[in-house]
């Protein structure tokens, strides 16, 4: 069943992840397309430094081929070659112009890739070794310059001393852009090659608003608070070293309660916060907390939540397997589990002596909607008939390739079943599972996969012993055939690895480009990894930020069971069912081109009012198919008869064009032979088989049906022929080369 709520954006995997660049946090929009640097050959400026001395000029370095870091070919790269500097640091330089001007809050990255073998950079200093700048263009050529980010130390050596693959250099841009520049500082014992795919621009899905409730009263009293320690109904002790609890209950949300240092085990230090309504089951429960230095996933296993309905405890978390924390902006961070159980109370309590937590401050408890937390509208691996979903070591029937029942992590069971990785089946250095999704997947997305070790838990070495990658491929069914690879993190520090309920790990990384299959490559060999438990593969939008404005839901009368989009007949039909209404005036059908942009009303269907019964309603959306986007997404605005309006999820529709299934056989054919046909099966459907020789001369057209048919070759003398299908309109669909022989 699915209920209606008042906003509709994706879902997050949860994780607490440092950043590449010691950079801020800012608000943007995901709702436009990535923008890249395929502004053309002219795009790319090389900046080399140059000094002319008795007339001799001398430049340090070169970049060849720059055009390839600006063509619309994402697989070329121009190529820096920055020479030793034995005396002085020299730069050079490589900036690219946008295709489009990328907004504030977007991703500001480019993709490049050592040339060359790894580099030892023991004793290197590679501080300031590489920086990204972004420029705005103005009137009469000139450049302002925007931002200057400098990459992580750690990463620069990573890219030059061990990585194998493509790397993202990206920041959170804090102000418009389209230019972006890389500039490569020499070493002094070394010189170094680096390959410049591309830059790129992407959009962010920022949570600025949500549905829940808050720890916030009026007038705050010590109803709305407790600082008891309590222990399976009793009370351990009464003050436990909570100082100022009210902030964490009033108003002010930008004031706190502080938690003292933990004195004693046995009075562990405690906050219980009520909430100003009742989150209902499937909403995240935590708290936003500060500390006056840095906190990391390691303080989980020091802290506790728990909610409480009244004074019935409801469910209890702690430690990283059932706990988040995130980052904020101004050094808040946010602690939150998914609740399932209806809650109105949460409790934060110290349960460890790390030092970390001293003084913790609490600003306030609260209960959200899933949206803020996690992509609603992910793409995973789950097909009904998932045969042909999946690819073991680049085949669909790969025999002893290490993995068992590869099918079971493409079916629609996400939880109790999954594809084996089996060690004593592995042959070569790797094995791979490529799993397709249920829907395309886009540049921004987070692409990964869900696993579980037999026993233990991937740790940073394990982690090294993984791959995650992205395909797409050549238009097949709904989706593609997941033949070209897209995208490979070949560093492990860009894969963000989240433990899960019940010893399951998320391994995921953020895309630059679009793709529909995700590939897990696990090294053989490794003893650890001997029985990994492949669940599924995922496509999600992550949600960046925190809302600033928490407003309480407001329920829905009505009760939606069924929210679908399909494509038919030139036109897109939308269709809803409800299994209850109560004061329901009517509906308006929205559609936009992503998911969370911006949304146009499309028409109204007037509901049924008040009714008890199951209603079926079905708006067709004639113009759709015309704006020639590859997905359409669609939601609800359900209007009561008093004016309150509520929003449904939000659903997509693919407009890939289907594939003709047209084929020939045997292929070549004798003279004497039937070639017999493979056509589109659809019910009633007719076809137009037409034959052309070498000359463009058609020698043969017979009327066909059906999912096969035949056409005799004794009429074709050898040589050959084109062989074409056309449909009812007379329009080509489908062409095969046939080869006739004596």
């Amino acid at each position: 069943m699915v209920q209606f709520y008042t906003t509709a954006t994706r879902r997050w995997i949860s994780t607490f992840c440092a950043s590449l660049f010691a950079l801020s946090q800012a608000s943007g929009q995901g709702t436009t397309p990535p923008i890249y640097s395929n502004s053309g050959n002219s795009g790319a400026t090389p900046i080399i430094d140059c000094n002319t001395v008795l007339n001799i000029t001398t430049c340090f370095g070169s970049v060849s081929n720059p055009g390839y870091a600006t063509d619309a070919d994402f697989t070329t790269a121009a190529t820096m070659n920055v020479p030793l500097s034995v005396l002085v640091t020299k730069t050079l330089k490589l900036r690219m112009d946008m295709d489009g001007l990328v907004p504030a809050g977007h991703r500001a990255g480019i993709m490049v890739e050592r040339d060359g073998g790894v580099l030892n950079l023991v004793g290197v200093n590679a501080a300031s070794l590489i920086k990204i700048r972004t420029y705005l263009s103005g009137n009469g050529g000139s450049s302002q310059l925007q931002e200057t980010k400098i990459v992580d130390a750690n990463l620069a050596a990573v890219l030059l001393g061990s990585s194998t693959g493509p790397t993202p250099l990206e920041f959170t841009a804090e102000l418009p852009f389209d230019q972006i520049e890389i500039e490569a500082a020499s070493l002094v014992s070394l010189g170094y090659k680096l390959k410049v795919y591309y830059a790129y621009g992407i959009g962010t899905n920022q949570i600025t608003t949500a549905k829940g409730y808050v720890s916030r009263f009026a007038t705050p009293s010590v109803a709305n608070y407790s600082t008891q320690a309590v222990d399976n109904g009793i009370t351990v002790c009464v003050n436990s070293n909570v100082s100022n609890p009210v902030n964490a209950v009033d108003t002010d949300l930008t004031n706190y309660a502080t938690m003292g240092a933990l004195l004693d085990l046995s009075c562990p230090t405690t906050l219980q916060t009520q909430l100003e309504g009742t989150a209902p089951a499937g909403y995240y429960a935590g708290f936003v907390l500060g500390s006056g230095g840095l906190l990391d996933a390691s303080v989980l296993s020091g802290l506790r939540l728990t909610t409480y309905l009244g004074n019935t405890v409801q469910e209890t978390g702690t430690g990283a397997g059932l706990l988040s924390l995130s980052v904020l902006p101004g050094g808040k961070y946010h602690i939150r589990m998914a609740a399932t159980k209806p809650f109105d109370r949460v409790e934060i309590r110290r349960v460890s002596l790390l030092g970390a937590l001293d003084n913790l401050r609490v600003y306030y408890g609260f209960g959200l909607e899933p949206r803020v937390f996690r992509d609603q509208a992910a793409r995973i691996s789950s097909f009904a008939a998932p045969t042909s979903r999946h690819q073991v070591n680049g085949s669909l029937l790969c025999a002893n390739c290490g993995i068992s029942n590869p099918e079971l992590a493409a079916d629609e069971d996400l939880t109790t079943n999954y594809a084996s990785y089996n060690a004593t089946l592995a042959v070569g250095g790797s094995t791979r599972l490529k799993l397709q999704l249920n829907g395309p997947a886009k540049a921004g997305n987070r692409a990964g996969v869900v696993l579980g070790l037999g026993t233990g838990l991937i740790d940073a070495q394990l982690l090294s012993r993984i791959q995650v990658s992205t395909y797409t491929g050549v238009a097949k069914g709904t989706g593609t055939d997941g033949s070209q690879l897209v995208e490979t993190i070949a560093d492990p520090s860009l894969v963000t690895l989240e433990l899960l309920a019940n010893g399951k790990q998320e391994l995921s990384f953020r895309t630059t480009r679009d793709f529909d299959w995700v590939e897990v490559v696990l090294t053989n060999g490794i003893a650890a990894l001997a029985d990994t438990r492949i669940y599924y593969a995922f496509a999600e939008d992550t949600p960046s930020g925190f809302p600033s404005s928490i407003t309480p839901p407001v329920n829905s009368p009505v009760t939606l069971t069924s929210f679908k989009a399909v494509s038919s007949d030139g036109a897109i039909d939308v269709s809803w069912q409800t299994s209850a209404e109560a004061n329901s005036s009517h509906f308006i059908v929205e559609r936009s081109l992503s998911a969370n942009g911006n949304f146009q009303d499309l028409g109204r269907v007037n509901a049924a009012g008040n009714s008890t019964t199951t209603r079926q309603y079905l708006f067709r959306d004639y113009d759709g198919v015309s704006l020639n986007a590859p997905n359409l997404y669609y939601r609800l605005r359900q209007v009561d008869l008093n004016g309150q309006e509520t929003y449904s999820n939000v659903i997509s529709v693919s407009l890939r064009p289907p594939v003709i299934v047209f084929e020939l056989y045997p292929n070549p054919a004798s003279s004497t032979e039937q070639v017999r046909m493979k056509v589109p099966g659809q019910v009633g459907a007719k076809y137009q088989v037409a034959v052309y020789n070498q000359l463009g001369k058609e020698v043969s057209r017979q009327t066909v049906s059906g999912a096969r048919a035949s056409m005799s070759a004794g009429s074709l003398t050898p040589g050959l022929y084109q062989v074409t299908l056309l449909d009812k309109a007379g329009q080509r669909i489908g062409t095969q080369r046939l080869v006739v022989q004596q």
